[in-house]
């Protein structure tokens, strides 16, 4: 008896890892939700841009001085990351897409006109 549970486990563990290696079983990570602050490589950055609070699909930018502003929607990439869109705040030429971390953080990047000019990262 001993010997066929081996041997289902192993074939279980087995097509577990072929279903996870073809993509069919890895759901992509939530959207984030609520408030993350903010880290950036601009310099002085962190002496305007405070973050970010997301609420469904939607996130808003937090400014220095309680300002909140520059809104964008979210959707997710296929890759497990992230893409926020300006668009609704009238910067269609505007993404930022944002990678989960194993410690509950997100790395993420700026991209103007599809190139990367900057980075930054969110924690709680």
């Amino acid at each position: 008896m001993r010997a066929i549970t081996r041997g289902i486990v192993i074939v279980g563990t087995a097509i577990g890892a072929a279903l996870v290696g073809a993509g069919t079983c890895v759901a992509q990570p939530p959207v984030p939700s609520g408030t993350y602050q903010g880290t950036t490589t601009a310099p002085a950055g962190e002496l305007i841009w405070k973050g970010k609070t997301f609420q469904g699909d939607t996130v808003v930018n937090n400014f220095a001085f309680g300002l909140t502003g520059l809104a964008g929607t979210t959707s997710q990439d296929g890759n497990g990351n992230t893409v926020i869109d300006y668009s609704p705040s009238g910067l269609g030429f505007l993404t930022d897409r944002i990678s989960p971390n194993a410690d509950g953080s997100y790395t993420g990047a700026v991209y103007v006109g599809g190139s990367q000019v900057g980075s930054f990262g969110l924690s709680r």
